[in-house]
Order: structure tokens, then sequence, then C-alpha cells
């Protein structure tokens, strides 16, 4: 019988890494063929399913950006049930679904009635482990307080393996990852730029402020870009300082607001170091600076840097 998988993932790489797994775990010889219904038909893919390969072997079949068959009708997707309720066939068909999708949706349920669904997310993949693996796959090891930091930069597995491989060659001589490597090497997350401003508001640090400022002017972030980014980030500490006073732990608030413990651990940190009050003070002048300059009545480069020096 056919081997049908509906995979739903926030990570191309992770989805891929579970791919991988399957074909492994059913045959790695499978003959793999990809399909992107962005370009391809879905027709393309059953005729691919219901066609006998030239040398009489199954197939593995991958189809990318599968979160479009949820609005096709017709006879199309008629095939495409049929082709997977083959149970004669030892083809393997992914669907890979990388977008939001209708969980509850006709279309979805009957695919789910023909296939095995496997729900990948990053924040419920070890992240230690799997640097550790990584490196140690290299004959590097990693000290826990750089391991530490790294995790708090993972934003998906593609950056984390580019930022890897960086190490990777860069500590080629002795094949150990340092902090201090973190912090020369990889870039932080654009969030921490951002709560490095925060912190330096709060500290009125004016110089700190402006450093920061000039880190993201140099990625060519505009200022209205930052001003909003601001915003949301002091909303975020205003109700992470809400959850700490009401007793909510930090994975409760991991969960919450579907990070890593890590970057939990940081948000909290932000949220104490200000009252409730100077947060709101900071909400209340950025969303009004925000209103100024779309409404024409400021510049946004100059009315950042005044609020700035606030």
């Amino acid at each position: 019988m056919a081997y049908n998988y509906l995979i739903t993932s926030d990570d191309s790489l992770a989805a891929k890494d579970k791919i991988e797994e399957i074909k492994k775990a059913i045959d790695p010889s499978y003959e793999e063929l990809n399909y992107d219904l962005e370009d391809d038909s879905l027709g393309d893919v059953v005729d691919e399913l219901t066609t006998i390969s030239l040398f009489d072997n199954p197939k593995f079949v991958v189809v990318k950006n599968a979160h479009k068959i949820i609005s096709i009708k017709g006879e199309s997707i008629k095939n495409l049930y049929k082709a997977m309720n083959n149970l004669d066939s030892q083809n393997v068909l992914i669907l890979l679904f990388l977008e939001n999708v209708d969980f509850k949706s006709d279309t979805f349920e009957t695919l789910r009635r023909y296939a095995n669904l496997i729900d990948v997310r990053v924040k419920n993949i070890p992240i230690d482990q799997y640097i550790k693996n990584y490196l140690n796959s290299n004959d590097y090891i990693i000290e826990d307080d750089a391991l530490n930091l790294l995790i708090t930069y993972v934003d998906d597995l593609y950056s984390l393996k580019s930022s890897l491989d960086m190490l990777i060659c860069y500590k080629k001589d002795d094949k150990k990852i340092e902090l201090k490597d973190i912090k020369k090497m990889i870039n932080p997350p654009m969030d921490d730029n951002i709560y490095s401003i925060i912190d330096a508001v709060i500290n009125k640090d004016k110089k700190r402020c402006f450093e920061c400022l000039r880190d993201l002017k140099l990625h060519s972030v505009k200022a209205s870009y930052i001003i909003s980014l601001l915003i949301n980030k002091f909303q975020e500490m205003y109700n992470v300082a809400i959850l700490i006073k009401a007793n909510t732990s930090q994975n409760d608030i991991a969960n919450i607001f579907n990070v890593k413990p890590g970057r939990a651990f940081y948000m909290m940190k932000a949220a104490k170091s200000s009252s409730i009050q100077q947060i709101k003070k900071n909400l209340l002048l950025l969303t009004e600076l925000d209103l100024d300059i779309k409404s024409g009545k400021k510049d946004e480069n100059l009315g950042l840097e005044l609020y700035l020096l606030n």
C-alpha cells in the first residue's frame, strides 16, 4: 500500500530533516521526485503517482506548498484522493505544509483519512542537543555558556546551521566553541538590538541608545520600522510584567508567547528591569510619535532621535 504523510511545520529545514528521516526509515533507494504547487499543477502530481516508473521502482514524491490543495475542487482533488487510497501502490507521498492551513476544512480532513499527520515545530526540537550533535559530528565541542547564548539567537534551523558552519570554519584549529566566539562571529537577532535600545532608554544611557540605532541602520532598518518594533517590544514587556505579577512561570510564558524557554528568560529579565509605569509611559510616547509620523507632523528619523534623547 502507498505511504502518505502530511507534514505541517514552521521551519523548512526542520521539515526537510523529517522528510529525510522518513525516507531512511522506508527505503533510501526510492527515487525522489519533487513538485511545487507554486509552479506545478495537482494533475502533475497525480500523474506521477499513477504512472509506473521506467524501472518499475517505487517513488518518493515530495510536494511543496501543499496548502494550495485546500482551495482545489473538482476532478483533480478526487483523483488525488484515489491515488492516495491505492492499496496496490508502494509509492511514498509527502504533502508539505509550511503555510497556515485550515485544519478543519473538508479537504484537509479528507487528506488525513489517507495519510499520517506529522507536526514539526522548532520549539519542540531540543535545540541544545541539535547544536551539540551537529558540532560533535564534525569533532567540535561547545562550552555551556556559549551554547546557552547561541540558543537565544535561534530563529530557524537554516540560520542556525549557517551560524554553526561559520563557527566550524572559524575554529578549525582548536575545534572548541567559546562564548567570545559567539559574540564575535554571530550577529544577534534584531530583537536583541531592540531590547538593547529599550534597556538603554530605561537606564537613560543615551550614548548606548545611539550606538544601537546606528547598528540597526547599518542593516538598512528604517526609523519607522524601529519605532514599530519598539512599540511591540514595550507592549510585550507590559504583558510579561503582568504575567510575572500573577506568578506565571518561565515555561508558561514561553508557551504563551510561543518561544524557547531561553528567550522567555530574557523577556522576563527585560520586564523586571523597569516598572509598569515606565513601560506604559514609553508606550504612550512611542504611540504618539508613530501617529505624528503617519500624519506627516514629524520626520521619522528626527522623531526617533528626539525620543531617544528624551
